[in-house]
C-alpha cells in the first residue's frame, strides 16, 4: 500500500505527541534540577556569602548555556507541536486549501512555513548545545570546536533561505524540484557534518578515557551502561534522526514530512538526556571519567616495617605533598575554573 500525506501526517502527530510528552517531562526535570543545583553551589564553599556577592553577575541561573538551552528548546518544541496539531484540524475540518491531501502537500501554507522556521530554530540550539559538549567534554580547547562552529554558521544561512523558499513557493509546486532539493539537502547535510563530528569526537574522547582507566585498574570491557553513556552525550539520536530525514528526502519519499516535522521533538529529547545528566552530577568530564562520580585517588602504600623488639614500630617521619585537580562541570557559568587543592601533611 503506497504511503500517503494524510496517512503520514496522522502518523507524524502521533509520534511527534508521544516525543513532545518524553520531551516535556525531561525538560521539566532539567530545569529543576539545574535551578536546585544553582542554587546550592553558593553555599557549598566556605565564607559563600562574601563569595557569592563577588561573583553574582556570573553565578546567575541564566548565564548558564544548559539553561539558556533548555529554555529555547522548551519554547520551539512547544511550538512546533502546536503547529502539527493546529494542521490536522485545518486539514480535516477547515479544509482551506480543498481536501486534506492537497492540504498537506501545500508547502507555501502559512502553518507549513511556520513548522518549517521552527524545526531550523530547534536545529541551531541543537548544533551549538552540542558545540558547547564538545568545547566542554575535550577539556576547553577552542580549535576543537571551530570547525562545527562554521558548519553552524553555514545552517543558519542556509536554513533561513529554506524558511525564505517555502514562503514564496509556487503553488502545486512538488518539495522535490531540483533547486529546491539543492537548497534543502545543503542544508541538512551541514547540520548531519556537525552531528557525525560532534558524536564522533565526543564518543571517541569518552571511549579512550575510560579504555585508559580500565587498563590502569584492570577493569572489565564496555559494558551497557558505558555505551549508554557514550549514546547519551554524544547526542547519537539527534544524529541518527538527522541523517533519517536526509536519506528520505533524497529518496523523494513521502517519509520526509514525518522525519522532518520530528526533528524538533528529537532534538530535544537528545539533549534533555544530557542535561539531566549534567544537572545530577552523573557527566562525562575529563576529571571524572566514565561519569559515574569521582573516586578519591589511592595512593600507593608499602608494606609495613618490622616490629621492633618490645612490639612496637620505628617511629619514622614522611613528609607526604599531595596535589589534585578536580573539574567539576556544573554549566552554571563559563568562567569557572578548575577547582585546586594542597594538602600539605606530616605522617608518623
Amino acid at each position: 500500500m503506497p504511503l500517503s500525506a494524510v496517512g503520514v501526517n496522522l502518523a507524524l502527530a502521533c509520534v511527534e505527541s508521544a516525543f513532545f510528552g518524553i520531551f516535556f517531562v525531561l525538560a521539566a526535570t532539567s530545569l529543576a534540577v539545574l535551578v536546585v543545583r544553582h542554587g546550592g553551589s553558593r553555599g557549598s564553599t566556605p565564607n559563600a556569602n562574601a563569595k557569592a556577592l563577588q561573583s553574582a553577575a556570573h553565578e546567575r541561573i541564566w548565564m548558564s548555556p544548559l539553561f539558556v538551552g533548555t529554555v529555547i528548546l522548551l519554547m520551539t518544541v512547544t511550538a512546533h507541536w502546536i503547529i502539527t496539531v493546529r494542521r490536522l484540524f485545518e486539514a480535516f475540518l477547515y479544509n482551506y486549501y480543498g481536501e486534506a491531501q492537497t492540504y498537506f502537500l501545500t508547502v507555501e501554507a502559512p502553518t507549513q512555513v511556520a513548522g518549517a522556521a521552527f524545526v531550523i530554530a530547534s536545529v541551531i540550539v541543537g548544533d551549538i548545545i552540542l558545540t558547547y559538549r564538545i568545547w566542554v567534554v575535550w577539556d576547553r580547547r577552542w580549535p576543537l570546536i571551530v570547525f562545527p562552529a562554521l558548519c553552524t554558521l553555514g545552517y543558519v544561512a542556509m536554513g533561513t533561505s529554506v524558511v525564505q523558499l517555502f514562503a514564496v513557493y509556487s503553488s502545486g509546486e512538488s518539495l522535490f524540484v531540483h533547486a529546491a532539493q539543492r537548497r534543502i539537502i545543503t542544508t541538512a547535510a551541514l547540520t548531519l557534518t556537525t552531528n557525525i563530528y560532534g558524536t564522533a569526537s565526543i564518543a571517541y574522547r569518552i571511549w579512550t578515557s575510560n579504555r585508559a582507566m580500565k587498563h590502569e585498574n584492570t577493569l572489565p570491557g564496555m559494558g551497557l551502561t558505558e555505551a549508554l553513556v557514550i549514546f547519551i552525550e554524544s547526542a547519537a539520536l539527534y544524529t541518527s534522526w538527522t541523517l533519517f530525514f536526509l536519506v528520505s528526502y533524497s529518496a523523494n519519499s513521502i517519509l520526509e514530512a514525518f522525519a522532518f516535522h520530528c526533528i524538533p521533538a528529537a532534538t530535544g529529547i537528545s539533549f534533555m538526556l544530557i542535561i539531566v545528566r549534567v544537572g545530577l552530577g552523573f557527566h562525562w568530564s575529563p576529571a571524572a571519567g566514565d561519569g559515574t562520580g569521582t573516586l578519591p585517588s589511592a595512593v600507593p602504600r608499602k608494606p609495613p616495617p618490622p616490629r621492633q623488639e618490645g612490639g612496637t614500630y620505628p617511629l619514622r617521619m614522611i613528609s607526604l605533598n599531595v596535589t589534585r585537580t578536580v573539574e567539576r562541570e556544573t554549566d552554571f557559568a563559563l568562567r569557572r575554573e578548575p577547582e585546586k587543592g594542597d594538602v600539605d601533611g606530616d605522617l608518623v
